[in-house]
């Protein structure tokens, strides 16, 4: 079994945030656009379950990622998740008529931009959203809060809701309603 560990903080500043990082991290993805579906059956399975089935596209390139994640118990306020991923090429959507069969249909989706760095043996992305920015660090529970530290962040301010959730949040928060589709042209509408 995968297991991801990470933790997620809220960004303000994103020019700072780069600009720290430029200087001790090693970049390994520049800013990419990326675009995120993610599919259920008709039984619900996936929210039954608390689990989560995604397709990710990356860019322009015709590379997808298929997912499957599903939440375990936090350690330390660091989010843990159990994940299986493929990236594969998939320009003629192959795997959306593979879940299509399997009678997984899309549910939910979300943009965003990416950035990724390397330090100290932690992932570290920069996740650019239309009503948010966060950082993610991901790697060994000790790897990643030496990287919180040398970033300045607190363990306390870590967040365990995926991005979904805290766009739905955001939005009842500013009196809108539930929106399936987390969209930079209209996500405040």
């Amino acid at each position: 079994m995968s297991v991801e560990t990470e933790y997620k903080f809220a960004v303000e500043n994103i020019k700072k945030v780069e600009r720290l990082l430029s200087g001790i991290a090693e970049p390994i993805l520049d800013r990419q656009y990326q675009s995120n579906v993610m599919f259920d059956n008709k039984e619900k399975l996936m929210q039954y379950t608390n689990g989560r089935v995604r397709v990710r596209v990356l860019g322009d390139t015709g590379n997808k990622v298929l997912t499957y994640k599903k939440p375990l118990r936090s350690t330390n306020g660091a989010k843990r998740e159990t994940e299986y991923e493929v990236t594969f090429f998939d320009a003629k959507n192959n795997i959306e008529s593979i879940l299509k069969a399997l009678e997984f249909s899309p549910t939910t989706s979300y943009e965003r931009y990416r950035s990724e760095w390397k330090l100290d043996g932690a992932t570290i992305t920069l996740d650019e959203y239309p009503f948010a920015n966060f950082i993610e660090i991901e790697g060994k529970q000790q790897n990643i809060q030496r990287v919180v530290k040398k970033l300045n962040f607190h363990v306390a301010d870590a967040l365990t809701d995926p991005a979904d959730t805290l766009f739905q949040k955001w939005r009842k928060e500013h009196g809108l309603s539930f929106k399936a589709h987390l969209r930079f042209d209209d996500y405040d509408k």
